[in-house]
């Protein structure tokens, strides 16, 4: 069993497209319907999906799926599992929720020293600190202001660094008093503009990228990782 691999969402015909994040050894991950609050969810834009749908877990060498009592259930292989029940499963499983509706797939990762290159962004000479108050943030001795939008998107995609952020979870976490009924609808351009400026001001600390079809994520640049 390979040291980490990664949860893929498919949905709607688009293997492949969907939303994603790293299993490690001894860790788990819920999978549940996206409400913008909890970032710690593998998030599924589908209200037939429970809020708290399912959990993967990794226990050593194997790797385990339990149904949190959903609404609209979980299939292994095509049959229903019984919820908070402990499945085992492998990378070869079918793994579905709401009668087949929306897929996931556990896939070796291929991004390994990648991943490692965050886990060393951790380091105190680099370390990242996050005011709310003042909507800086500080890189090590660099100090960077941003304004009350770009500090929310910095926000939301330096909690998910390396993971896939949809365009539409964007537009949920930053503008939440638009994405209400009876309000003007967040356009495209204007995230597009956001993540421009944002992009900009983080300058040679972090990168934005866009993916086509996936959405967004943010790494930290080589030049400022330790060797």
């Amino acid at each position: 069993m390979p040291d980490i691999i990664k949860i893929m969402v498919d949905t709607a015909g688009q293997k492949g497209h969907g939303s994603f994040l790293y299993l490690e050894q001894g860790k788990s991950v819920i999978v549940g319907r996206h409400t913008g609050m909890d970032h710690a969810v593998l998030a599924i834009y589908n209200q037939l999906v429970s809020k708290q749908h399912c959990r993967i877990h990794r226990v050593h060498n194997e790797i385990y799926v339990e149904d949190l009592g959903s609404k609209n259930g979980t299939e292994l292989n095509g049959q229903r599992l019984v919820p908070y029940q402990k499945n085992l499963m492998t990378l070869e499983d079918e793994l579905t929720l709401v009668n087949g509706l929306v897929g996931l797939r556990l896939e070796v990762s291929n991004d390994l020293e990648e991943t490692r290159e965050y886990l060393i962004s951790e380091l105190l000479d680099r370390e990242v600190r996050l005011n709310d108050h003042l909507q800086s943030i500080m890189i090590g001795t660099d100090h960077i202001t941003l304004s009350k939008k770009e500090y929310q998107l910095f926000k939301l995609l330096h909690s998910r660094l390396d993971h896939f952020v949809t365009k539409e979870e964007i537009m949920h976490h930053v503008w939440p008093e638009r994405c209400m009924e009876n309000t003007e609808l967040v356009g495209i351009d204007e995230v597009n503009s956001l993540i421009y400026r944002t992009n900009k001001k983080l300058g040679a600390s972090f990168v934005i990228k866009s993916v086509y079809k996936k959405g967004v994520y943010m790494k930290r640049e080589e030049t400022h990782v330790a060797q």
